[in-house]
């Protein structure tokens, strides 16, 4: 009940007081136009593992199943704000704006890429009252012109956000499934909020692999070092 009202009051304050971009207070929505550019301008080119400079956003000393990752940009200044607000303060209307970010920092993908959230734990979507990353995956779908394909599923309610590199891998090694076979041919695109020791998305594509899949490239909108994270579950 308290997601249901969450989400009016959401929609009744749209109409009553319109979103304000939070690079620079224009009205509209959460990211004009021109911060959006300003984000994407400074775009993360490390490896996500170890930072070293690449263009695939993995470096040649880590085997890794995926085969490219692109990162929007750090998890800084107004992006932080904007991810933030959204998965901790409700706001859903964020969902559009951020996806736009992936859909004007990514390439041209092929039209048979298929579109998988990596997907959220029962607790988070009942506190918040949507499932962020699908949300967030079903608007690039769209604005891509691609097809949204589930395929995986959370079977761990663990957290991440309060544990080690360590202790993160052991239980992203876990934490998800196929839950369909897939095929050798379609490339399968992952998408994520925040990377912060690669173990979620390693984990996925791991699934994704062995379920078939032989290409596999990952979308984040941020990349967080863990030596600095707060609150990013």
């Amino acid at each position: 009940m308290r997601n249901v009202k969450n989400t009016m009051i959401q929609g009744v304050l749209g109409l009553v007081a319109p979103h304000l971009c939070f690079g620079c207070a224009k009205v509209g929505s959460p990211l004009c136009a021109n911060c959006k550019y300003n984000i994407i301008a400074e775009p993360y080119s490390g490896c996500v593992l170890c930072e070293r400079l690449t263009d695939t956003g993995i470096c040649i000393l880590h085997t890794i199943s995926y085969k490219t990752i692109w990162v929007v940009a750090e998890r800084k200044g107004v992006l932080q704000e904007v991810i933030d607000a959204y998965k901790f303060q409700n706001l859903k209307a964020a969902a559009q704006s951020l996806a736009e970010l992936l859909n004007e920092a990514l390439p041209l993908l092929p039209k048979n890429t298929l579109i998988v959230p990596v997907p959220t734990i029962a607790s988070h979507i009942r506190e918040r009252g949507y499932d962020h990353t699908l949300l967030i995956a079903k608007h690039f779908a769209s604005l891509r012109g691609l097809t949204l394909s589930p395929v995986l599923e959370a079977i761990s309610r663990t957290t991440q956000h309060t544990v080690g590199k360590k202790e993160r891998a052991k239980q992203a090694s876990t934490a998800y499934r196929a839950t369909q076979k897939l095929s050798t041919t379609t490339p399968y695109l992952l998408i994520d909020d925040i990377v912060t020791t690669g173990a979620t998305i390693a984990a996925a594509s791991d699934q994704l692999m062995h379920a078939g899949a032989s290409t596999v490239w990952v979308a984040v909108l941020a990349r967080q070092p863990l030596d600095v994270e707060a609150g990013i579950c």
